[in-house]
């Protein structure tokens, strides 16, 4: 599915926007994990748990952090920006409902960490995962549809039906889909429907 043959195009993370916006903001916590784990496990159970147990915890840590990167997905088509939601659900925003571009900052949440170079590392990674989430979105107004409700859009076809909901703010953070967003495939559908949000990508200088 393509911007190409008019059909909705679905975009998810890559591996890499997992490291860059998930993983590498919690490198050090995650290192410092490993030591942890690896000292806990000596004492528990010797050599061998010394390293099965902080690999294993670290593994999780990543498998666990990949799925929901993974599960934050958008989908485009001729009528607007769609959310998908990991519950069935849809928040979607009509192209003529999209205001502007602008910032969109990801919000911190609370370091449950001891004190000392434990809370450190954490304090620290939650202001590197802040920063690597943060960056230009779409601002407007959607709706909110259940599950339920988005089915019931389908059996209806590709077009959107009215669903007779109030329209609400809406932020969407497409930096956690592709950092590049605004000169990759997500700003050339932004470009087609509302040219008047982003201007055209400059052609490459010719060589001499």
């Amino acid at each position: 599915m393509t911007m190409r043959d008019g059909r909705p195009e679905v975009f998810r993370p890559a591996w890499a926007q997992t490291w860059q916006t998930v993983l590498r903001p919690w490198l050090v916590t995650d290192i410092l994990i490993l030591f942890v784990g690896g000292a806990v496990g000596y004492v528990i159970g010797g050599p061998v748990v010394s390293v099965v147990l902080p690999v294993a915890v670290v593994a999780a840590l990543v498998a666990l952090s990949r799925y929901r990167s993974w599960s934050q997905v958008v989908r485009l088509s001729e009528y607007g920006v769609e959310l998908l939601r990991r519950n069935g659900g849809v928040t979607r925003m009509r192209w003529s409902d999209v205001e502007r571009i602008a910032v969109v900052a990801q919000r911190g949440r609370s370091v449950l960490a001891p004190y000392g170079v434990g809370r450190a590392a954490a304090a620290g990674s939650m202001a590197a995962f802040v920063a690597a989430n943060t960056g230009p979105g779409l601002l407007g107004r959607a709706e909110h549809l259940t599950r339920s409700e988005a089915e019931r859009q389908r059996g209806q076809g590709p077009a959107w039906q009215p669903s007779g909901r109030e329209l609400e703010p809406l932020a969407v953070r497409l930096v956690v889909i592709d950092r590049n967003w605004i000169t990759g495939p997500i700003g050339d559908w932004v470009r087609l429907y509302r040219p008047d949000l982003l201007p055209p990508v400059p052609s490459p200088a010719p060589r001499g």
